[in-house]
C-alpha cells in the first residue's frame, strides 16, 4: 500500500516537473528569449561559447523529463479507465446500433414472415447492443490462436457485438413477443476512430487524457519546437545567411556587366 502511495507521488512530481519545465521551454520560444545570458543564483552568468547549442541543451533536458514523467506512469495508466471505457463502450454500442439497423430491421421482417404471415404488422420496441468480444489489456483474456499473420491483419483489435432488437407482431392469435439478433464485426477502421473520437471527448468529461495523455503530448511539443529552433539557428539561418550572399554576388556581378556595356 505504501509503495503504490510512493509511486502515485513520484509520478505526480516527475509530471509537475515536465509541465513546468516545458511551459518554461515554450515560453522562451515563443517570446524570442535571449538565451546568452541568465541569472544563476542572483548572479548574471553570460555565455560566450557554444551559444548556437543552447536549444539544443534545453531540448535534451526536456527529453530527460518526459522520459522520467513516462517511467513514473502507473501501470495501466495509459489504458483506458472506467469512466473512458464506459465512453468508448457507449460510442461502439451507438455506432454498431447505427450501421446495422437497416440490416437489423430485415431481419425481423424475415422472423415476423416465419411467425406469422408476410407483410403482418409488427414494431419495433427497442433495440440493443451486447459485446461477443472485446479487446483487453490483459493478454491472458484474449482470444486464444493469435498468431503472426493475426497480429498482421489486426484482428485482436477487432469488436464483435450482438444486435437484438425487440418487437411485436399481429397473428391469427393475437400479438406475439419476439426477438431478432444479428452478429456484428467491427474492424479496425471502424474501432480506431472511434477510440481516437472518445479520447477527444473524454478530454472534456474525465480527467483521464489530462493525467496522463496531456502533459506527455506538452512535453512532446515542447522538446519539438526547442530542437527546431536549435535547427533553424545553426542551419536553416547560415543557408539563408548563404543564398543571400550568392544573390548578391550575382547582383553585383550583373549590374557590373550591366555598367561597362553602357
Amino acid at each position: 500500500m505504501v509503495d503504490s502511495l510512493d509511486d502515485g507521488r513520484d509520478f505526480n512530481k516527475a509530471r509537475g516537473f515536465l509541465l513546468t519545465y516545458s511551459a518554461l521551454v515554450l515560453a522562451l520560444w515563443y517570446f524570442g528569449a535571449d538565451l546568452t545570458q541568465f541569472k544563476l543564483m542572483g548572479n548574471e552568468v553570460q555565455l560566450h561559447q557554444r551559444t548556437n547549442s543552447v536549444w539544443l541543451v534545453l531540448a535534451a533536458l526536456n527529453a530527460y523529463f518526459w522520459f522520467r514523467c513516462y517511467q513514473r506512469i502507473p501501470l495501466n495508466g495509459l489504458n483506458f479507465d472506467k469512466e473512458m471505457d464506459s465512453l468508448y463502450e457507449a460510442s461502439l454500442r451507438w455506432v454498431a446500433l447505427t450501421l446495422g439497423r437497416r440490416k437489423l430491421k430485415k431481419e425481423v421482417v424475415g422472423e415476423v414472415a416465419k411467425r406469422s404471415r408476410e407483410g403482418a404488422p409488427f414494431n419495433i420496441k427497442s433495440y440493443a447492443a451486447h459485446f461477443s468480444y472485446r479487446p483487453t489489456p490483459d493478454k491472458s483474456k484474449r482470444q486464444g490462436g493469435m498468431g503472426l499473420k493475426s497480429r498482421i491483419l489486426l484482428h485482436e483489435y477487432q469488436v464483435k457485438m450482438y444486435l437484438k432488437a425487440k418487437y411485436v407482431c399481429q397473428s391469427d392469435k393475437g400479438w406475439l413477443e419476439g426477438e431478432a439478433t444479428r452478429y456484428f464485426v467491427m474492424n479496425v477502421a471502424y474501432t480506431w476512430p472511434i477510440k481516437f473520437f472518445t479520447v477527444l471527448r473524454g478530454a472534456f468529461v474525465t480527467p483521464w487524457f489530462t493525467d496522463y495523455v496531456a502533459p506527455l503530448l506538452f512535453g512532446f511539443v515542447s522538446t519539438a519546437f526547442a530542437l527546431w529552433k536549435w535547427y533553424s539557428i545553426n542551419f536553416l539561418a547560415s543557408s539563408l545567411q548563404h543564398h543571400t550572399l550568392m544573390c548578391a554576388d550575382v547582383f553585383t556581378v550583373t549590374h557590373g556587366q550591366i555598367a561597362f556595356l553602357l
